[in-house]
This record gives C-alpha cells, structure tokens and sequence, in this order.
C-alpha cells in the first residue's frame, strides 16, 4: 500500500508540475500576442483558443489529484469536529465512498465525450480552426487518476495509518 501512494503522489505531482507548464504557456503565448499586436500589428491569431482550451483545462483539472491526495479540497468541519471519533470514521469513509462514486462517474461521461469528439475530429472555430478534440482526453484521464487517488486514500484512511482530523 505504501508503495502504491509513493507512485500515486509522484504521479500527482507530475501533474501539478505539467500545471505549472500550462501557467507558463498561457503567459508566453499571451506575451507573443501583446509582443506582435505592439510591434507589427499583427496579433497572434490563435490566443484566445490556445489558453481556452489547451492550457486552462490542463491548469484547472491536473492539480485535483494531488488536492485529493494531500486532503486539501474544500471542506467543512463545523459539526464533524464535534462527531466521536467512531462518527468520524464512519463520516469519512462514506465520503471516501461517495467521492470514488463522482470521480468515477465523471470518468465516465467525460470518456463518451472524448470519444465522441476524437470520432468527429472536433475544432474550436475561430479566426482559424484548432483542432481541439485532442484536450478532450485531460478530463477523462485526471477523473479516473483521481477516483484511484480517492480509493487510495480510503483505504489508507481504513487501514489505521491516516489521522481523524
């Protein structure tokens, strides 16, 4: 098990570090296109759907397995810190349960659509057409890393070796 969240850990922080490229992409691109607009007048076509679509998905969605593994999502504790520690348990692992249950779920639907999108060959219509069907896999793959996240830390919750608080 120990080994397990070692790889799941480095696996999400693989991701946080291909966030943090995402972040750097969108101000480089967006320094080109200030850079062209100013010198010659000529913007850089292409910007709104290579931060839209190429770099904000990625920024968004691939932090959320190390968020998941790290217990850093959004919580609240006002009536689970007066809950007996048997309560507490209980609380966490239907949480655990529920939350492998969302994360699979949008592994799911968010696969179809990738599918889907890949199949038609998907393109954001702008000043010039970007193929974007290829970001359409992010989702699917963040989800169904993050529901294996989730089980893992239920079950290192389960196992005695997570605190309760």
């Amino acid at each position: 098990m120990s080994l397990l969240l070692r790889l799941a850990e480095r696996l999400a922080h693989y991701q946080l570090q291909i966030a943090g490229l995402a972040v750097a992409a969108i101000l480089l691109t967006i320094t080109v296109d200030v850079g062209m607009r100013a010198l010659f007048n000529a913007p850089f076509s292409v910007t709104t759907e290579l931060v839209s679509y190429y770099y904000m998905v990625p920024l968004t969605f691939l932090p959320i397995m190390m968020l998941e593994m790290r217990g850093e999502h959004i919580d609240t504790t006002l009536f689970y810190q007066m809950f007996p520690k048997s309560l507490k348990k209980l609380a966490r692992v239907v949480s655990g349960v529920i939350t492998i249950g969302i994360y699979g779920l949008l592994t799911r639907f968010t696969f179809a659509q990738a599918l889907t999108s890949t199949a038609s060959g998907e393109v954001a219509m702008g000043v010039n057409l970007l193929p974007i069907w290829p970001v359409r896999w992010v989702l699917p793959v963040v989800f169904a890393l993050s529901t294996v996240a989730a089980f893992l830390m239920t079950v290192h919750y389960l196992s005695g070796n997570a605190n309760d608080e």
